[in-house]
């Protein structure tokens, strides 16, 4: 393997996706690198593409949403970067864009540096019922699941079971998509959730108070750990469950130890993000699943030390990488727009901080703010903005 392939490959990389935050972080990070950063979204109100950062717009559909023509657009803007004999990083962002990459994973791996986990373990990745079988037979701890086979049996089992005493959600997607917290609801009402969003696992919840807690991982292409970071939930939106919108690093051995044996067994490459949560029960962590992807909190990482992006556009790129940097405890880092926004007026009153309090560290805990790219922090509001005026993209923005 060449040991620094930089120095006869291009500092070019495509980061899909641009809408989300996460994808924000990482054109940051990679221009901030010396990479020259194309940005692909769907709009002029694409968030990324405003970053002083961004060097190429790409216009196209989602994957989510015309996968035939993501790919199109995608293959062209690599046919583009190769006319130079330069070869791109890819970044691909989100489920969907990285389930079409995988199915043409040879055609793309001849015009872009990549790394993403095997065929089979990116499957049990995205079953959340493989992958809780798989920890159970790590010995790694989880809430109790039921599998049913069909809409009859999924809603017998939830009509049995005392509200509030479990969550629902679909095998494969990720966020909050889906998702219910074992509210009371008719035969009819359950079996339209199975309609719409597929199979559905059923687990025993973990008491509300238990606090969620992130490992992310960079695996490169021996499999070798070449990165770690851990995170704790300080709030998230919606405040019932939903994707965290105030955060801190911490160190936890042990959570890291079982997330690391879930991606070795997994002969895991690239990122994945595995998300426990704390049962005040018992004082253990439960497995909740694992995020084959870059994950919405990306930025925390980032700025408490380990720059992500910037380490798998290496590790993609053949570089050989030492042991994972270290990172301060105690970063903080706050998802504004919408999340904290909308987390805070609509938490009960007894359980919000007060004002002054949540004002308290901004702008600079806003994950949104860069002084370096005031451009990319304003855009983040405008477009933000005018897109909530879009019905169609408001489940994209209260996801972040």
């Amino acid at each position: 393997m060449n040991s620094d392939p930089s120095r006869n490959a291009a500092r070019f990389a495509i980061v899909t996706d641009g809408l989300w935050r996460k994808s924000l972080s990482a054109i940051r990070s990679l221009g901030k690198a010396g990479f020259q950063v194309s940005v692909m979204g769907d709009s002029v109100l694409t968030s990324g593409f405003w970053s002083r950062y961004t060097r190429h717009k790409v216009f196209g559909p989602s994957a989510t949403n015309n996968a035939e023509k993501f790919g199109q657009t995608l293959l062209k803007e690599l046919e583009r970067t190769n006319a130079n004999s330069q070869k791109a990083v890819l970044f691909p962002m989100e489920d969907a864009s990285l389930n079409w990459v995988a199915k043409h994973r040879e055609l793309v791996e001849r015009h872009a540096y990549l790394l993403i986990p095997p065929p089979e373990a990116l499957k049990i990745a995205q079953d959340k019922g493989r992958t809780l079988g798989l920890a159970t037979e790590l010995g790694i701890p989880c809430p109790k699941t039921w599998e049913p086979k069909s809409a009859m049996e999924f809603t017998e089992i939830v009509l049995s079971m005392p509200i509030g005493s479990f969550i629902v959600k679909p095998r494969s997607g990720s966020g909050s998509m889906g998702v219910s917290y074992g509210d009371s609801r008719t035969a009819k009402a359950w079996q339209d959730i199975w309609a719409k969003f597929g199979a559905m696992l059923i687990q025993e919840r973990v008491p509300p108070e238990g606090r969620g807690q992130g490992v992310s991982l960079l695996m490169d292409g021996n499999g070798k750990c070449v990165a770690t970071f851990v995170h704790e939930r300080l709030q998230q939106y919606p405040n019932s469950g939903g994707p965290s919108s105030d955060r801190k690093s911490i160190h936890a051995p042990q959570l890291l130890e079982w997330s690391l044996a879930l991606l070795h067994r997994l002969q895991w490459r690239g990122v994945a993000m595995v998300e426990w949560k704390l049962d005040p029960r018992d004082g253990k962590p439960k497995l909740m699943e694992i995020n084959p992807r870059f994950w919405g909190s990306l930025e925390l990482a980032v700025r408490a030390g380990v720059d992500f992006p910037t380490l798998y556009a290496r590790a993609a790129m053949g570089e050989e990488l030492g042991a994972p940097p270290d990172y301060a405890d105690g970063v903080r880092c706050r998802w504004m727009i919408p999340g904290e926004i909308l987390r805070y007026l609509t938490q009960a009153r007894a359980q919000r901080e007060s004002f002054g309090t949540y004002l308290k560290g901004l702008p600079g805990l806003a994950e949104e703010w860069d002084n370096t790219d005031l451009r990319g922090a304003l855009a983040t509001i405008l477009c933000y903005a005018l897109l909530a005026l879009t019905p169609r993209y408001w489940k994209y923005l209260l996801r972040g």
